[in-house]
């Protein structure tokens, strides 16, 4: 059995499609995925499954949310080899993956995103921007350190899929690191 990190996009936000994570769980299973658990109410999911595309998977979740919720949302899906690659690569990391000294985990946050966006449109909106923030794009995962907090930040209006040619979500470095604990511990 594969292991495998899923990202869920925009729910349980201002109030607007609500999902509960204890309703969530048998529709995942349901699905076919066992080990099913979910993290916090933004829609982290870790399971198990056959191996199959990450894409496939998405899909099939996609579907299935959509049916039992009846809205669409959209998933992204690391399988557990990829996730892990995504948090070694963060610049703002150290080798046991704690937030670099002077840094704090609840600032810094990683933007998973549904594809690879063109690095020069993505090198051109950053280089206008001028905040505050560090920001680092890796392959389809974009690293932001808000020096002030995310919710200080007007770099969130950036953070779209028309802005960066993928869609986004992001979660703190803190929900990275339950996510990987999280991995460790599930069977599989």
């Amino acid at each position: 059995m594969a292991k495998y990190v899923g990202l869920m996009r925009g729910i349980n936000v201002g109030g607007n499609r609500k999902i509960k994570m204890a309703d969530l769980r048998p529709v995942v299973a349901k699905a076919g995925f066992s080990d099913v658990q979910t993290y916090v109410q933004s829609g982290n999911i870790v399971f198990s499954g056959d191996a199959a595309p990450c894409t496939e998977i998405e899909k099939t979740l996609e579907a299935a949310c959509e049916k039992a919720f009846g809205f669409h949302t959209e998933i992204m899906v690391r399988d557990e080899a990829t996730f892990r690659a995504e948090a070694s690569a963060c610049p703002y990391v150290d080798g046991e993956l704690n937030p670099k000294a002077g840094l704090e985990g609840k600032f810094l946050h990683v933007a998973y995103l549904s594809h690879a966006p063109n690095k020069a449109k993505v090198d051109t909106l950053l280089e206008a921007y001028g905040g505050p923030e560090d920001i680092t794009l890796i392959g389809n995962t974009l690293y932001i350190y808000y020096h002030e907090g995310s919710g200080r930040s007007d770099f969130s209006k950036y953070l779209t899929e028309k802005k960066l040619g993928a869609s986004p979500t992001s979660r703190n470095w803190n929900t990275v690191q339950k996510l990987l604990a999280m991995l460790d511990a599930q069977a599989g």
